[in-house]
């Protein structure tokens, strides 16, 4: 099934769901190929639920008419992809890497209203602030909140933040809040600089909790946990007093470091 979602003339905003046919996407192509015609810009919004597969009839000849998407990337504008599963999200983020040129954004289903605003232009960034420093008690105690889509800006913002409040400690102790994981823009991840603070903190850390996040977080911490020196323990999002009280600090603050 697909829906054809009001929007502006220069957005072809549309919502998928279940298993679609040839037809729809036939449609979708050819208003796709006159938008590009028409237009020096086209925005997109494709917001996907219960994705159960394509009809595979004739499917060569829509990759064929891909094509026109490909050889018109200059006239691609913000593309926005929403989606409950993510599987579609996380291959949504790859696709989204061959395409350095263009403005391209998964977001979950919370973040449906601000993703369309963002691809009809009505709002100048696609994402709220994800990343929140934790001010504590203790100036050897650093803690953070992840709640959405880290972007660039942030991870270097935190990059500077954390290496700056490193300098001049021998050990420290970490908590980390994890309220949903959104995904990151992955050039904030290859700095330097980012590599370096990591280090820093891997070389003086004493304890490091983690609060929070999905399953698989857990079981991926604990296997690892024996990897390192440090002592690192997960904890349930209803268990966060415990951990506090394991790193020996309290939260004092909360702030975003980008607006």
């Amino acid at each position: 099934m697909m829906e054809y979602l009001p929007s502006r003339e220069d957005v072809i905003a549309i919502r998928c769901g279940g298993r679609l046919e040839r037809e729809e996407l036939d449609t979708y192509m050819d208003r796709l190929e006159a938008s590009l015609a028409a237009r020096p810009k086209t925005h997109f919004f494709v917001e996907v639920v219960d994705f159960d597969g394509l009809d595979m009839t004739g499917l060569g000849d829509a990759l064929k008419r891909s094509g026109t998407y490909f050889r018109n990337l200059d006239r691609i504008g913000r593309v926005g992809i929403v989606a409950d599963q993510s599987w579609i999200r996380w291959a949504a983020q790859i696709e989204s890497a061959l395409l350095p040129h263009v403005s391209y954004e998964t977001f979950d289903a919370s973040e449906r209203d601000r993703a369309l605003a963002w691809v009809q232009g009505e709002i100048p960034l696609p994402h709220r602030p994800a990343l929140k420093v934790i001010e504590t008690d203790r100036p050897d105690v650093f803690a953070f909140e992840i709640d959405g889509h880290l972007s660039k800006a942030e991870l270097d913002a935190a990059t500077v933040h954390f290496a700056e409040a490193l300098a001049g400690k021998d050990q420290v102790r970490v908590l980390g809040r994890i309220r949903r994981l959104g995904g990151f823009e992955p050039g904030g991840l290859l700095s330097s600089d980012y590599f370096a603070m990591k280090r820093g903190f891997l070389e003086r850390m004493e304890r490091y909790a983690l609060v929070g996040g999905p399953g698989w977080l857990r079981t991926t911490l604990n296997a690892l946990a024996p990897l390192f020196k440090a002592e690192i323990r997960h904890f349930g999002e209803d268990e966060e007093a415990a951990a506090w009280t394991w790193i020996g600090a309290r939260p004092v603050s909360e702030r975003t470091l980008v607006d």
